[in-house]
């Protein structure tokens, strides 16, 4: 059990210290984690409606509704509501939200290269096939 306390703690520290060195729009709390994640899900996909976004995340649509009221109260996202069904609400990026979120991407590349630089090509293939596992029985 020891064990298992420990990584539990080293993927809790990892995942503060990439927080702490990332841009100030989210270590400042800005910008929360989920928010973060919408915003890079609709920098890769354009648009989404709710149940889209709550379903990558994994939570419920209402749950989406305060992440995103937040997003576009600071310009970062748009609401639409494109047919005359009001419960379909579509999400997309403002030009504001598209450079937050490609200053965050970049800082996230600059970071994992500079760690993943020091470690050797096999524990670069054995951290993906690690991770890979992982991320299947989640």
């Amino acid at each position: 059990m020891k064990e298992i306390e420990r990584i539990a703690e080293s993927i809790s520290q990892i995942q503060r210290k990439i927080r702490a060195k990332l841009s100030n729009e989210l270590s400042q709390g800005e910008i929360s984690i989920p928010q973060y994640h919408i915003l890079d899900y609709l920098n890769d996909k354009g648009e989404a409606n709710m149940r889209e976004v709550a379903s990558y995340l994994f939570v419920t649509p209402p749950a989406v509704t305060g992440l995103v009221d937040k997003l576009v109260k600071m310009n970062l996202m748009d609401r639409q509501f494109p047919s005359s069904d009001r419960r379909i609400i579509i999400i997309s990026l403002t030009a504001k939200g598209k450079t937050v979120i490609s200053k965050i991407k970049n800082q996230l590349n600059e970071l994992f290269l500079a760690i993943f630089k020091e470690f050797s090509v096999e524990e670069r293939k054995k951290f993906l096939e690690l991770t890979g596992k992982m991320e299947k029985l989640l």
